[in-house]
């Protein structure tokens, strides 16, 4: 999240994530979403930039449903001519439902996002289980911590909708290791 226009991206940003979801149209790519994973056991990932906008009150929360490893998902984008208001298919929510199908399959237990309150995102995020779990400040901006939890994910109430996710989530392409076996041990931890 940028704090205005023109502000340089972070290079960093994109070469630390686990996984990069992207969808293409005749091989241009049109959206994509990053993610990364955290312990919430390792005190080390309270240096990291993405976490330090969750204070003790948070991470205590996450803790207390049950919450060890989550998977922040960031830098929604769908490009201007595939999110009009006239476009068929609302590709955000796709996006995010299908961040919501790489948690399940992954051996995180819920994922997380920071989302900018004046963009709405949380009336897409809700339409697939997501829950709203606080506010903090980023970048300037009023956010919304939201979350969905392994085993709460559900599917899309539009029926077009859900049968493109359930299309993309099989055609998918995926050169991550962590989605094909679920395995505890793919957790980056540093104490």
């Amino acid at each position: 999240m940028l704090g205005k226009v023109g502000e340089p991206l972070n290079p960093d940003d994109f070469h630390r994530n686990d996984i990069v979801v992207c969808l293409t149209d005749n091989g241009k790519v049109f959206g994509f979403h990053l993610y990364s994973a955290f312990d919430l056991r390792s005190d080390a990932l309270r240096d990291h930039h993405y976490m330090k906008a969750f204070d003790q009150a948070i991470i205590d929360k996450f803790k207390s449903h049950g919450i060890n490893t989550l998977m922040s998902m960031e830098y929604l984008t769908v490009i201007p001519e595939y999110r009009s208001r006239s476009a068929e298919v609302n590709w955000a929510e796709i996006i995010i439902a299908l961040g919501s199908k790489v948690m399940e399959s992954s051996p995180w237990d819920c994922w997380v996002g920071t989302a900018r309150k004046d963009l709405h995102v949380r009336r897409k995020a809700e339409k697939s289980g997501t829950a709203y779990f606080g506010s903090v400040m980023k970048m300037n901006y009023e956010c919304e911590i939201l979350m969905t939890a392994k085993g709460e994910v559900v599917p899309l109430p539009d029926p077009k909708s859900n049968a493109l996710v359930e299309s993309l989530w099989a055609d998918k392409k995926s050169h991550v290791t962590c989605l094909r076996e679920v395995r505890r041990n793919n957790l980056k931890i540093a104490a």
